[in-house]
């Protein structure tokens, strides 16, 4: 980038940028991996690039960083995210149960575990007591019809169309009435676009096409995110997840903007 006047001024403005992020000491350059990677291109240029704000650029991380199971990546970033006040605990927690139905149960308790730890250690390092989020409770239970209804209002506005007949209890209880219904649903902490990020970093690290092409078209018709800022979802994906997914993803994206007619 042409602002860096030398390699120092490079590693400098890295070094900066990682301890804001981070909200900890930069690591020592004791490896090519921490020199041109993590601070050379991580912090100094990606996390800097700007699109999108901080705190889209947080879903992605944790939601990629809970897909890896990556223990330190877990830690550090629940713990960046809640430090940095970009991430509230309402919101965390929020995010932990929606990522829960990407990921499945046993990769959110994981997740949880350290989302803990981060509230633990950041209240031990303001000097308060312990609290957790005001969660929103689980929604009350209503009949079966009105239950259905409210899932397929809730897929149709999520994905500009309405669900197909269910055919299978998965299709009826799992999707349409959970996932849409009671989850997708919940607006108290999370944005459409909040879970639009993690349900696409989600279905990238599984890889499955229909999925991301689901999820990318149904982004770009909706408004929630434009090509502009999904390209920009891709090139944090590619380091969370790795070039080899973000590859596979920018080829569906491209093919998604053109689909939806949004690639100007």
């Amino acid at each position: 980038m042409s602002e860096w006047t030398d390699r120092d001024d490079r590693q400098r403005v890295a070094r900066a940028e990682y301890e804001h992020i981070m909200c900890a000491p930069a690591p020592a350059p004791v490896s090519a991996y921490i020199d041109g990677g993590v601070i050379g291109f991580v912090f100094a240029e990606m996390w800097r690039r700007g699109v999108l704000t901080p705190r889209d650029r947080r879903w992605i991380t944790l939601a990629c960083v809970g897909m890896a199971d990556a223990p330190v990546p877990m830690e550090t970033h629940c713990y960046a995210a809640l430090k940095s006040n970009e991430v509230t605990k309402e919101e965390i927690d929020e995010f932990l149960l929606f990522f829960g139905t990407q990921a499945g149960w046993p990769k959110g308790s994981s997740m949880l575990t350290y989302i803990m730890a981060a509230f633990a250690k950041i209240a031990e390092e303001d000097g308060e007591t312990l609290t957790f989020a005001r969660f929103v409770p689980w929604a009350d239970p209503v009949a079966d019809g009105v239950r259905r209804a409210r899932g397929e209002a809730a897929y149709a506005a999520v994905h500009g169309a309405a669900p197909a007949p269910p055919r299978t209890s998965f299709q009826a209880v799992g999707d349409l009435d959970y996932l849409y219904g009671e989850i997708w649903s919940r607006d108290e902490y999370l944005t459409p676009r909040d879970r639009r990020l993690v349900a696409i970093s989600c279905s990238a690290a599984l890889g499955i096409d229909a999925e991301m092409t689901d999820q990318l078209e149904s982004a770009l018709r909706s408004g929630d995110l434009t090509f502009d800022e999904l390209q920009e979802v891709v090139m944090h994906i590619a380091v969370y997840l790795g070039w080899i997914v973000a590859r596979r993803l920018d080829h569906l994206l491209v093919a998604a903007a053109k689909n939806t007619g949004t690639d100007s």
